[in-house]
Formats: structure tokens, C-alpha cells, sequence
């Protein structure tokens, strides 16, 4: 058996090779450039380059792979990249799909959301076996407004003071490993969220105590947090989809709680009062002071 991961170099495809490095099942991990995957091939996993753009190279990736995680970061052409990589999956002869999906796929309108399902639906369709993956946002996305919280003590957003559910990319990961090395998911999709949920004021309190400095949620309006990240270099396309996702939150769309983290590992998902010492500990890089501001705005 063989276990394939796509977005091995990312942020969750990492830590889903990282949990599947203590088994003894072989590993393959696709990437667009190899040099930034020399950790990986010191571990032992196994390197194959290709892009999802380009079907021929992944049916070659694909092959002789029984089981296959596919995460992609978002893309304006995420449905037909992530679809044209199941289509490789079959025509390669892979058994089985643990497919990143997100929290209440399809059911909210938001562009995001409806990506997803349909990616979904292709998967089911496709006569192989599936799992689909549902996280509620992940709490390392905060890394994003860092900058703020250190040169400002501010942590801006425009999601009012909604609690969302946020979790711990090791926990997903902790699922995508159980998943692809264990029978017994298939045909399902699992909705993981940490153990509560929390405000964002809540969310800065937590920053404040472990970088032992003000830190205070602020509230902006889409408008005012869409141009500050436009700034920033952010597109425009993606801002519009996480405003679509933001208003659904406003109306509690990420506020439930589930126990299918605690009960697929048998223990407790990560709690954000854990979560933001352990990585403003493990991450220095983006808590430490810059020399020029950052760049959202103040209200």
C-alpha cells in the first residue's frame, strides 16, 4: 500500500505526512518543485513532481498509489483542478479519495462552500471510494494578522462578535492519517470543529496573555478590511469569496460544535487557549517586531 498527498510542502499536507510518517506504510508526495521539498526526501518520502494543471503528470504520480489526500490551497479554478485530479486517481487505478473539504459544504451560499460540494459530488461519482474532510476555519490562519496584533495590538476583522468554532490543523491532519491508513471511513464526510466556540475578542485575549502585550479585537467593515488586504497583495476574487463566508458567520453558520474529532482519535481537540502559546512559541518568526507598520486600518 502506498499513500499519495498533494499539497505535501503545505500547511496541512505537511502535517498529514507528518502523522503518517510513524506508520510503516510507503509515501509519496506530489510536488511542483522539488527543492522545496528536500526535508521530505531526507525522511524517506517519496518525491514525484507534477502540477494539477497538467493531467498526464499526475496519472504518472498516481500510479501504483492505493490511497490519495488532496488538498489544494484555493483557486479560482479549484473545481476543475481538484476533479481533473480525481479523474487521474481513477484512471490510475487508485482505490480511495480522502478529499479537504470545508465546513458545511454546500449548504451555505458562499462561493467557497459551493466549490466544494460540487468537488465532492465528482468524487462521489467517480466509482471510487471517498472520505470527505469538513474543517471549520483553521486556527493557524491567524498567522494572518499577526502583523497587527504585534506593531498595533490590534487583531481587525469584520466578523462582528460572532464565536466560531475554529480548529487545529493537527487535528485535521490527526483525521486525514486515521482515514488513509485505516478501513473503515469511507463514504463519509466528517465536520471537525475545536471543542467551543469563541469570539475573536476572546481569540485576542488569549494573544494578549502569551506575547505579554495589549492586544484588542477590532471590529471593521467588510468594505474597510477588503481594501486593507487588496493592500496587502491579496486577489480580489478571493476576498470577495471570504466576505461571501464572513456574512454567513455573522448569522452563526460556524458557531456549532462537533465531537467527531474527539470521537475518531479518542481524545480532546486542541482548545485556542491552548492552540496560541504552544505557536506564538513555535512561530517567533511572525511575532517578532517589524521595522514599518502593518497595514490594516484602525476602524
Amino acid at each position: 500500500m502506498t499513500i499519495l498527498v498533494t499539497g505535501a510542502t503545505g500547511n496541512l499536507g505537511g502535517a498529514v505526512i507528518e502523522q503518517l510518517r510513524h506508520t510503516a506504510i510507503p509515501l509519496r508526495a506530489l510536488v511542483r518543485d522539488r527543492a522545496k521539498a528536500t526535508a521530505l526526501a531526507a525522511q524517506g518520502v517519496e518525491l514525484v513532481q507534477g502540477d494539477l494543471s497538467q493531467p498526464a503528470d499526475l496519472v504518472a504520480a498516481l500510479t501504483g498509489v492505493d490511497a490519495a489526500f488532496l488538498v489544494m490551497p484555493n483557486d479560482p479554478q479549484q473545481v476543475a483542478l481538484e476533479c481533473g485530479l480525481i479523474d487521474a486517481a481513477r484512471q490510475a487505478g487508485v482505490r480511495y479519495v480522502v478529499k479537504l473539504s470545508v465546513l458545511r459544504s454546500g449548504e451555505l451560499p458562499s462561493t467557497l462552500q459551493q466549490w466544494h460540494r460540487q468537488i465532492e459530488q465528482h468524487l462521489e461519482a467517480s466509482g471510487l471510494a471517498w472520505t470527505h474532510l469538513r474543517p471549520n476555519m483553521l486556527m493557524q490562519n491567524m498567522r494572518w494578522f499577526a502583523a497587527g496584533m504585534v506593531q498595533q495590538g490590534a487583531l481587525y476583522h469584520s466578523v462582528g462578535e460572532t464565536a466560531i468554532a475554529h480548529v487545529d490543523v493537527r487535528d485535521v491532519a490527526a483525521v486525514a492519517a486515521l482515514c488513509l491508513s485505516q478501513p473503515g471511513h469511507e463514504s463519509q464526510a466528517y465536520d471537525l470543529t475545536g471543542p467551543e466556540a469563541v469570539s475573536l475578542t476572546q481569540v485576542a485575549a488569549y494573544f494578549a496573555a502569551a506575547l505579554q502585550r495589549p492586544v484588542q479585537y477590532v471590529a471593521i467593515s467588510p468594505a474597510a478590511m477588503k481594501a486593507a488586504r487588496l493592500a496587502n497583495g491579496e486577489p480580489e476574487w478571493y476576498l470577495d469569496a471570504e466576505a461571501e463566508l464572513f456574512a454567513c458567520w455573522q448569522t452563526g453558520a460556524g458557531s456549532a460544535v462537533t465531537s467527531t474529532i474527539a470521537d475518531l482519535l479518542q481524545r480532546s481537540p486542541t482548545s485556542f487557549a491552548d492552540f496560541v502559546p504552544d505557536y506564538v512559541q513555535t512561530h517567533p518568526e511572525l511575532f517578532a517586531p517589524a521595522d514599518r507598520p502593518a497595514t490594516f486600518p484602525n476602524a
